[in-house]
């Protein structure tokens, strides 16, 4: 069965730590939906505009393997601001399915809608202080019970591959990380 994996942003997200999802994931043959939580234009926090293939409104009633948020400011707080995500976020939690989320997001969005009551998580250092539990903010990605959370742009492509070897499996990761190298 092929697996899906909803990537959502807003204006202001962090384009390396979307990019690094997305890429990750489309390696790997796993269908990945960009969703905006606004127009389809998106901005991100360095001016760079994509078009997202679809509308958060339009992902209600689909299911995903995984939802992986990117961070970025103001693009965390446009995300946390999203009644719908927010609505497909603990439905995901609820169903005890795979979500994640880099930098910003873990605290800003997660921990903001009660996504990481009772889990271990790490965020980007200047947000540590939001964590109910900081005890792992030092940790580059962290992953317990179905959330995974990392630190930042510069640990996005280990917390995509983290994310894909839970889904896919550790050969899958392996043949992921090694074909990055390759083509490098």
């Amino acid at each position: 069965m092929e697996k899906k994996v909803l990537v959502p942003v807003a204006d202001g997200f962090e384009e390396v730590e979307a990019f690094s999802i997305v890429d990750v994931f489309r390696r790997a043959g796993v269908k990945v939906d960009v969703a905006s939580v606004g127009e389809l234009q998106v901005t991100s926090s360095h001016d760079v505009r994509i078009i997202a293939d679809k509308l958060i409104e339009d992902c209600v009633n689909e299911s995903y393997d995984l939802i992986a948020l990117p961070g970025g400011i103001p693009g965390a707080e446009n995300l946390r601001d999203s009644k719908v995500l927010a609505d497909i976020l603990k439905k995901q939690n609820r169903e005890n399915k795979l979500y994640g989320a880099v930098c910003a997001s873990p605290a800003v969005v997660l921990e903001h809608h009660g996504l990481l009551k009772g889990k271990k998580a790490t965020c980007h250092p200047f947000f540590a202080d939001k964590l109910s539990d900081d005890a792992h903010v030092s940790l580059t990605v962290v992953h317990d019970q179905n959330c995974v959370t990392s630190r930042g742009a510069g640990t996005s492509i280990e917390f995509a591959l983290e994310m894909l070897g839970i889904l896919l499996g550790e050969e899958k990761k392996q043949e992921v990380a090694k074909g990055m190298v390759a083509s490098s």
